[in-house]
């Protein structure tokens, strides 16, 4: 048999490439659903899913964005100022002490919203700051930005006013009151002066920003959403008005990942040591999107029957997302593992047979 012959013989017919494909297709689509047979919930996963779905579902009923408020800014201020009085006098040496009752006991320039005499006399400019909406139109009140231009406005005595369409219109503040205008650049470019000049400054600036968002963020009127407060404060300010806030979606979704740890926690106790334990951890993962989904769909339901947008469970619908985005792709590379452990593994006992058969022959590999 010369070479060419050989090497002919060894090649595959198309009726054997065909039937070679179907048989690995045929493997794929087996192991497959013996994935899904496996990792297919049983009646013990239901319970806890029924469970884990009520609790969701009773923590937005009962758990509104309105509980654990203060009525008033001035309510949340004496609170902080109390704990930072006792953390100076207790732990912090003198100079830094001093420095905290400054920044506990003083107000943010971008609180005020009235103008001075001098202002009413000088200018016709109308800030159009008042005490509804004033957390959401002065941009030191947004949780992000407010870290940039918060920190500036307290380092310089001045308000930026959330208008991007405009530039963000800023003012200086005396005593509380607007008193002059100015311009973003020039708050800017004197916070870049101080921060060469006296760094200490910024960064007490920086702790009074950080010290007021958490005070302003615990009350009735919130804090607004960042991002979508600089895009459109209109809508922020709707939000805000049906609290849709910082505190509610970050309280609301906290309370959501705790039932779901909860459920994930109770759930591993069940576990079989015989079982494969990332097959295991799929069903876990499906018990927690499936819960999360129903409760979030029912409350989208109760708020278009009721139209009460107050009700929105918007951190609870953000968990919701993160699971279906985050579940899908774990799930996803288990399955993708599974199946290639089986494919392999049903390779591997062809390869034995084929070296039993060689060795019968008298060949070895």
């Amino acid at each position: 048999m010369t070479e060419e012959e050989y090497y002919n013989m060894l090649l595959l017919t198309d009726e054997e490439v065909e039937e070679v494909h179907s048989k690995h297709m045929r493997s794929y689509y087996s192991a497959v659903e013996e994935f899904g047979n496996k990792t297919s919930l049983t009646s013990t996963d239901m319970g806890f899913l029924m469970v884990a779905a009520v609790l969701q579902t009773l923590r937005w009923v009962f758990f509104g964005k309105d509980m654990q408020r203060f009525e008033k800014a001035s309510d949340a201020d004496k609170t902080f100022r109390s704990i930072g009085e006792k953390i100076n006098n207790d732990y912090l040496p003198a100079t830094v002490r001093s420095i905290g009752e400054s920044l506990i006991s003083h107000t943010v320039p971008y609180d005020a919203i009235k103008r001075s005499e001098r202002f009413i006399g000088i200018y016709d400019d109308m800030p159009g700051l008042s005490g509804t909406n004033h957390r959401y139109k002065a941009i030191g009140h947004d949780p992000l930005a407010g870290l940039i231009f918060g920190t500036a406005n307290i380092a310089t005595n001045t308000l930026t006013v959330n208008d991007w369409t405009s530039a963000f219109p800023s003012y200086h503040v005396k005593e509380q009151r607007i008193d002059g205008k100015t311009d973003l650049y020039h708050v800017m470019k004197w916070t870049g002066e101080i921060l060469q000049d006296k760094p200490e400054v910024i960064g007490a600036a920086l702790a009074r920003q950080v010290a007021h968002c958490c005070t302003d963020m615990f009350t009735t009127q919130g804090l607004p959403i960042p991002v979508i407060n600089v895009i459109s404060p209109e809508f922020s300010g709707f939000l805000v008005g049906q609290q849709i806030d910082v505190w509610g979606t970050t309280k609301s979704a906290s309370m959501a990942i705790l039932i779901n740890k909860l459920i994930e926690m109770c759930h591993r106790l069940f576990y079989n040591p015989g079982e494969d334990l990332k097959l295991y951890e799929v069903r876990t993962r499906k018990i927690l999107t499936y819960s999360n989904t129903l409760s979030s769909l029912i409350n989208v339901g109760y708020v278009g029957a009721t139209r009460n947008v107050k009700k929105l469970d918007v951190g609870g619908i953000l968990v919701t997302l993160w699971r279906l985005l985050n579940d899908k792709e774990k799930i996803r590379k288990i399955k993708r593992e599974f199946v290639n452990m089986t494919l392999d593994g049903e390779l591997k006992k062809e390869e034995d047979e084929v070296n039993q058969q060689l060795a019968r022959w008298g060949f070895s590999i």
